[in-house]
């Protein structure tokens, strides 16, 4: 399974020290060379830069059509774009955003998609974690943005 994630996510997962997550529901996952610079190269000392850098299941990769994400770049970030077009160019079978115009664009091109709070559900139903609220609790204090419409919708179908 090609499944390719887009930076909140990465940086959300290691707000709360379960980029882990990723690894045990997907194995190798990959990220476009702009989210790559966006969480480890920029991201200074903040979470999942050595995590991020060091996973050896996390591939880092180039996205060709460069002309393609300069036109993307000015509706979505500059993460995104290339989350996007990478999918594309590898034949993805995942998208990992939370970005809701990313999101969008990928729906209506086809892909399927879930964000983090989609994936902490998942990594529940499949018993690698015992609850989501104070995850997802944990991720509010610390300046994760989390719609409370989501959590709601996450809670309730993950039985808490």
């Amino acid at each position: 399974m090609k499944v390719i994630c887009d930076a909140a996510v990465l940086i959300g997962l290691a707000k709360i020290d379960r980029l882990d997550l990723l690894r045990k529901l997907y194995g190798n996952i990959y990220i476009p060379w702009a989210v790559y610079q966006e969480v480890v190269v920029r991201g200074g000392k903040r979470p999942g830069v050595e995590e991020t850098d060091r996973a050896k299941w996390i591939k880092k990769i180039k996205v060709k059509d460069r002309a393609a994400v300069n036109l993307l770049v000015s509706e979505l970030g500059q993460g995104e774009s290339e989350v996007l077009l990478l999918s594309k160019e590898l034949k993805a079978d995942l998208l990992i955003l939370d970005d809701s115009r990313a999101r969008a664009a990928a729906i209506s091109a086809g892909f399927r998609i879930v964000g983090l709070a989609g994936l902490l559900l998942l990594a529940k139903k499949r018993d690698l974690i015992q609850s989501i609220k104070p995850l997802f609790e944990e991720l509010i204090d610390k300046n994760f943005r989390l719609s409370q419409k989501i959590i709601q919708t996450i809670l309730e179908e993950a039985g808490e």
